[in-house]
């Protein structure tokens, strides 16, 4: 086909196209111009209306893509208008959600910076529905399509509320295990906190870091993976919790479902506004050379994410887990376990890290007792003193069992290296046999002096001193340490025992069981 007979065959399909739109552009062209009447017209129910925008938008964007537009140049803008206008009324949506709902979430805090920052966005969604809405219309007029009578035929409902609540007159269900009920749901969201997903997305970040996090390690991709989990632990609440006596034996779980409600709700708004950065704004977009008009800049748009969604899910969820500490220690469990000491090295750095990190994530006390002494478990610091009562029972033993070997009571003269070969014998006879472990195998025992006359045992003892000191041995033991608090936290304290700490014997790291995976943060 010639240039001009193609030329002549996408003007016919982009008029047969016109007209097959025009009966749902005039029904858009009839909430794009209402959009424009927002300063005038205060009886406006805004979620009404925002629900029929949306419907129209995405009925229109899903038929526009089936006939291509997305991939035409002269039909993309009308698109990208009809998707502005389908994004920004189902963001506004959800905000009017979580400024209506707020009374009843319960929120811990001061909800007032909360108020105040959604009542501000939901002015500057208003904006960017009227700017939106008249590129729409300018749109439909440029690609050939109807615009209707001009009439604002949308009828309006009343929004006042009645003033009163129906009676709860349902029966209620009865749960027997309160205590189990209200730890499990505590503990679940106390996992999801620790996750890395959350984590990340909710991670605190100077303006200079946003855009940069965007799409690594902000993406919809994860972004609506949080959300998902969020969503998920709100429907566990109402199928095992909700409209049962149990909501009324601890008044902190509807506290706790608020929460939740609220960091899903804002978590969907910041996995909306990502899609549409990363998908109509960002450089990742195909037709970066493509000039577009935005209801809101780009740059708004990303401090927009950063500063109300992700920052108060951060503050609301830093909320939530105090309040399943609290939780849960007001039915704590106490019980005591008796575990092996770490194989490498005692309670250094990675274990004791590991420990506290658990106690942490429960918020209840543990206490770790070795003989006599007890320590707090909760912090790293504390467990690292347990070194030194360890070290001197372990090199203790050594001592003992080198003295009542009578072939080691002997002096040793160093003629020709024969001290130094006698010791080596000893050392590597005694990794051989599971006394000690070496993590150095440089043994030419040149950087520590003894006087001539000490016997080849004495030699031995002030060795395994020097290198213990040094970390280039250690000696095997069966010492154990008593942990003492809420038999959740000894559970998973017991699990990371039996995984030797997050270490093999060489103090490798090694993966630890899905059951601990919050560790991983």
């Amino acid at each position: 086909m010639s240039l001009f007979g193609r030329n002549k065959q996408s003007a016919h399909n982009d008029e047969v196209l016109a007209r097959f739109l025009s009966p749902y552009t005039e029904r858009i062209a009839e909430l794009c111009r209402v959009a424009q009447t927002f300063s005038d017209r205060p009886e406006l129910s805004l979620q009404d209306f925002l629900t029929a925008l949306y419907a129209e938008a995405a009925r229109i964007e899903e038929l526009a893509d089936s006939h291509g537009a997305q991939t035409n140049e002269k039909w993309f803008p009308f698109r990208e208008s009809i998707a502005a206008v389908k994004l920004f009324s189902t963001v506004t949506n959800e905000i009017i959600h979580i400024r209506a709902g707020m009374s009843r979430y319960q929120l811990l805090g001061n909800d007032g910076d909360l108020e105040r920052k959604a009542d501000t966005v939901l002015a500057t969604m208003r904006q960017a529905i009227t700017m939106a809405c008249t590129t729409v219309l300018e749109q439909i007029e440029r690609c050939g399509m109807e615009l209707g009578s001009g009439e604002l035929a949308f009828k309006p409902r009343a929004t006042e509320p009645l003033g009163f609540r129906l009676p709860a007159d349902r029966k209620v269900r009865h749960i027997k295990n309160v205590g189990e009920t209200v730890v499990y749901l505590a503990t679940q969201f106390l996992n999801l906190s620790e996750d890395r997903d959350v984590y990340d997305v909710l991670l605190a970040r100077d303006p200079e870091e946003y855009e940069g996090s965007i799409p690594e390690p902000i993406s919809e991709e994860r972004l609506r993976l949080v959300e998902s989990r969020f969503h998920n632990l709100q429907s566990m609440y109402d199928t095992y919790i909700f409209e049962s006596d149990i909501e009324q034996q601890n008044g902190d779980l509807p506290i706790l479902r608020g929460h939740v409600t609220l960091i899903y709700h804002l978590l969907s708004v910041a996995t909306n506004l990502t899609h549409y950065y990363i998908r109509h704004m960002s450089s990742l977009r195909r037709d970066s050379a493509l000039k577009m008009r935005f209801a809101v800049e780009p740059q708004a748009v990303v401090t927009l994410i950063f500063e109300f969604p992700l920052r108060f899910a951060r503050l609301y969820l830093a909320s939530a887990v105090q309040l399943c500490q609290a939780m849960i220690r007001s039915y704590s469990e106490r019980a005591q376990i008796v575990v092996p000491i770490p194989n490498y090295r005692g309670f250094h750095v990675r274990p004791s890290t590991l420990i506290a990190k658990i106690v942490a994530h429960y918020g209840s006390p543990v206490t770790m007792r070795l003989d006599k002494t007890e320590y707090d478990a909760g912090s790293p610091l504390e467990l690292f003193r347990a070194n030194e009562a360890i070290n001197a029972v372990k090199r203790r033993r050594v001592a003992d069992m080198l003295s009542k070997e009578a072939e080691l009571q002997v002096s040793v003269p160093d003629d020709d290296g024969a001290r130094t070969r006698e010791l080596q014998l000893l050392f590597v006879r005694l990794m051989n046999e599971g006394n000690i472990v070496l993590y150095d195998s440089d043994l030419s025992f040149t950087d520590l002096q003894c006087g001539e006359e000490a016997t080849l045992a004495e030699f031995a003892s002030r060795y395994v001193v020097h290198l213990m000191s040094v970390a280039k041995m250690d000696i095997k033991s069966d010492i154990t340490v008593t942990f003492d608090g809420d038999s959740r936290a000894l559970n998973d304290l017991r699990i990371l025992a039996e995984n030797g700490y997050g270490e093999d014997r060489m103090g490798n790291n090694i993966v630890l069981p899905a059951e601990l995976s919050y560790l991983a943060r």
